[in-house]
């Protein structure tokens, strides 16, 4: 295809004399050529964030101040930050309990939480002492609930901690999911009750704000429990660290038969999610696990574990009713 035409038309605006051409142009059209410029090649002095022009045709109702608003921020911004280093400067005692929990969980996960020696702090929990705070028991009155809860959960409280302590044949099944009202406190003294309970073949505590403080009473209650065989613990706060103290509890737990723990607030990742199958595959018992992993991986891993663990079972059942015929 020629392109001479093309050529000789741009001989043409070479000809032209700009600075006629600026003279005929009103100052309209200066001002939208020199934001047309200024979008074709803007200053780099000037920061990202403050290049856009304002395009507002509104006339201003108020006095604003852009300036002064960003200073404003600014100070809020250094407020919080002085705020946050005053709460870590203040000593242990001070702070929150369950955040000094976390970060106690944390800096021990690497040496011994997954091996859960940690039968000192257990009993300093069972006296109401951890890490050096006393922890105030709740009143009897505060445990009283009413049956007319929003979640429509029946269970009496107390009355449901008195059988387990009393170790009653007909208090079988424990369960406290959805209580809107119930206290990290109360379940906590739920899992040291169930430590030497005999009877209670399911306990579940779904969506009751359960956090590590709860996940670990509950480790150390299945080291102890030879009697719990489905464990629900779904919708809560528990962080992956916490969900590596269950499983590992497993190690000294060979009841268990169901574990359900999906749907927490945490996401695990998967380092968590590797470190569980590791978990995993040192138990024979386990049947059935409530938690859809993220990665493919480990997914498949704990499906192998656990058709693993349901073949081993079905061997157990054929050989028993062999000897049984013998």
């Amino acid at each position: 295809m020629s392109t001479s035409g093309y050529r000789s038309k741009l001989k043409e605006y070479e000809e032209l004399d700009e600075d006629e051409l600026l003279a005929t142009l009103s100052s309209e059209e200066l001002q939208e050529l020199e934001r047309e410029l200024a979008d074709i090649q803007p200053d780099d002095s000037i920061p990202i964030g403050l290049r856009q022009k304002d395009q507002t045709l509104k006339i201003p109702t108020g006095a604003f101040d852009r300036d002064a608003l960003l200073k404003y921020w600014e100070d809020e911004n250094k407020k919080l930050l002085q705020d946050q280093k005053g709460v870590l400067s203040c000593p242990p005692s001070e702070r929150d309990f369950t955040f000094t929990f976390i970060v106690t969980i944390s800096l021990k996960h690497a040496a011994d939480v997954l091996q859960i020696p940690l039968q000192d702090e257990c009993h300093q929990e069972k006296k109401g002492v951890i890490g050096g705070t006393r922890r105030t028991e709740p009143s009897s009155q505060s445990l009283e609930r009413s049956s007319e809860r929003l979640s429509g959960n029946p269970i009496v409280i107390d009355k449901a901690l008195e059988q387990i302590l009393r170790d009653e044949p007909t208090m079988t099944e424990v369960n406290l999911n959805n209580i809107e009202d119930v206290s990290p406190e109360t379940l906590l003294r739920f899992a040291e009750a169930l430590c030497t309970n005999t009877h209670v073949h399911v306990f579940s505590l779904a969506n009751t704000h359960a956090d590590d403080r709860v996940a670990f009473a509950i480790s150390q209650m299945l080291c102890e429990n030879r009697s719990i065989r489905t464990l629900n613990i779904e919708s809560n706060f528990v962080s992956g660290q916490g969900l590596l103290l269950l499983l590992a509890a497993l190690r000294h737990n060979g009841t268990l038969v169901e574990l359900r723990f999906h749907n927490q607030r945490h996401i695990c990742g998967g380092k968590v999610e590797m470190e569980m199958v590791q978990l995993l595959k040192e138990n024979s018992t386990l049947l059935k696990l409530g938690y859809q992993f993220e990665l493919p991986g480990p997914r498949m891993a704990a499906t192998g574990i656990l058709t693993r663990n349901q073949d081993q079972q079905r061997q157990r059942r054929l050989q028993q009713k062999k000897d049984v015929s013998l």
